[in-house]
């Protein structure tokens, strides 16, 4: 699998309308743009082959954390959607990507989670990430 696989997974799963979308020009701006019932925000995608030995490396850029943060203190949503292999699948607060830029232990990235799942996802997992990621804030 690589990110543009689980960005077809999603478009195929995911219950909200998405938008990929490729921007050069603003820096550390997300993946995708989602709207589902009037909430919208923004879903930067990571997709990692196994999980790291010793600290969690998830890919995520300094740029892209500062965006994040940035889009959250004026109040938008921000998310980092992460695949580990076939096996895991994790959704971290956009406010949490600085945690995340600075490679995390396992157990703080447990902790700093707000959707976790191992295995398949079911049509009921996906349809508790996408309240997750469309109602949690």
């Amino acid at each position: 699998m690589s990110e543009k696989n689980f960005w077809t997974l999603l478009r195929n799963n995911l219950p909200l309308t998405m938008y990929r979308v490729e921007n050069r020009v603003a820096q550390g701006m997300p993946d995708v743009h989602y709207i589902r019932e009037g909430s919208s925000g923004w879903i930067e995608l990571k997709y990692i082959d196994k999980w790291p030995k010793k600290r969690f490396v998830s890919g995520l850029r300094l740029n892209q954390a500062m965006w994040a943060n940035k889009y959250i203190s004026k109040e938008g949503k921000s998310w980092i959607l992460i695949r580990v292999g076939r096996d895991f699948t994790v959704l971290v607060n956009g406010e949490f990507a600085k945690d995340l830029f600075d490679r995390p232990s396992k157990k703080h990235l447990m902790e700093i989670s707000s959707w976790i799942k191992q295995g398949n996802l079911s049509t009921e997992d996906w349809e508790s990430l996408a309240k997750t990621i469309a109602f949690s804030h």
